[in-house]
């Protein structure tokens, strides 16, 4: 490039650039600006307020939970024998209280109880000739023992003693030992067959017709379908309306079943995540299942001063909004309990005009109007 190409160059250079400014003063003296001179009228939102009257009224505390069968019951054979014909149960049988569940084969104790019978008889019959002789008041009534004795049916408790010597006779003869020992197979085998304590359902079956058990073996499970009870925590606040004896209606929403219920214990311990108190209540009657979800009402103490608020209109967990020179203001109450819908609360006058409506798009000190 020669010497007069660079001047030409850079006279263009800064006329464009002159040209530019000038441009850029021109455009920018003639914007107007989008900001208004005028002052910005305050947002009035337009509210509905309700006043609520101080009243008296019983504490309603709610509570919730699981129903648990009160009786789960493992059954276990006491004997050892095999399983007999009739005890056809499976998982989810039901049964009525004293029905026979399960029969084991007891031939062999069965006979051997008669074989101890047998001995008692016999040394009763044998010590007979000497009461007669030496203990006559005592003759009749042994005697008549002996004529109601069957070896097949239990044995009756023996005769009265009289006098002492009397006494020692009979338990020299070993008449209290066979006594004994008969009364304890009398009572071991009962076990043979096993009755339902209660009305009920099977949970499990591990036993069945023909199969060989012992002592100790796990024939099934089962249940009470009658009495359940429910845990539901309850905060320390309440805890102070709550007694043990005290009636809880329950009720079921899956079910649309209602039922009595009563608070059978309280914890005494307090559980660490919740900071609540675990309180069981004993429900009864027909149509309960094991596993449903219960929800319950208590009538505690009562509470006396008190308004009752929906629990929509509580902000910052323990204020409402109220209009005061037309502008929205939080005030401060205490609540006293809260159920699923309402919340029971001290600390408004029925003077305040409490805001009702678009509590949640409202902020402090924001100008309303009714």
């Amino acid at each position: 490039m020669t010497k007069r190409q660079a001047i030409i160059s850079t006279i263009l250079t800064l006329l464009i650039l002159l040209g530019g400014a000038v441009a850029f003063q021109k455009f920018k003296s003639q914007k107007k600006s989008t900001v208004s001179d005028t002052e910005k009228e305050a947002q009035v939102r337009v509210v509905s307020v309700q006043q609520f009257e101080n009243q008296d009224r019983r504490n309603k505390i709610q509570i919730d939970g699981r129903l648990s069968a009160f009786e789960k019951i493992n059954l276990s054979a006491e004997v050892t024998g095999r399983v007999l014909p009739g005890s056809n149960y499976r998982v989810g049988s039901s049964f009525q209280e004293g029905e026979l569940l399960f029969r084991i084969d007891g031939e062999d104790d069965k006979y051997n109880l008669y074989a101890q019978r047998s001995s008692l008889l016999n040394a009763i019959t044998q010590i007979m000739p000497d009461l007669k002789f030496d203990y006559p008041d005592a003759f009749d009534k042994w005697q008549k023992y002996l004529n109601d004795f069957d070896v097949q049916k239990a044995v009756q408790p023996l005769p009265e003693i009289g006098a002492n010597n009397e006494k020692y006779f009979i338990a020299g003869k070993n008449i209290y030992n066979l006594f004994y020992s008969i009364k304890a197979t009398e009572d071991r085998i009962k076990n043979y067959n096993i009755y339902a304590p209660f009305n009920g359902v099977f949970l499990s079956v591990n036993a069945f017709p023909g199969s060989l058990v012992s002592i100790g073996s796990n024939l099934g499970q089962i249940m009470n379908t009658y009495r359940y009870e429910m845990t539901a925590p309850v905060s320390l606040d309440d805890l102070q309306y709550l007694s043990v004896g005290q009636s809880v209606k329950v009720r079921s929403d899956e079910l649309n079943k209602e039922w009595n219920g009563k608070i059978s214990r309280i914890s005494k311990t307090i559980d660490q995540a919740t900071q609540s108190i675990p309180v069981y209540v004993s429900v009864t009657g027909k149509g309960l299942k094991d596993g449903v979800f219960v929800k319950g009402e208590i009538n505690g103490g009562s509470l006396s001063n008190v308004a009752v608020l929906s629990r929509s209109l509580i902000v910052d967990e323990d204020k409402v909004f109220v209009l005061q020179d037309n502008k929205a203001i939080k005030k401060q109450i205490e609540i006293v309990t809260r159920t699923d819908q309402e919340v029971i609360v001290k600390g408004l006058s029925p003077e305040d005009q409490v805001i009702t409506s678009g509590v949640n798009n409202i902020f402090e000190g924001q100008n309303v109007k009714l």
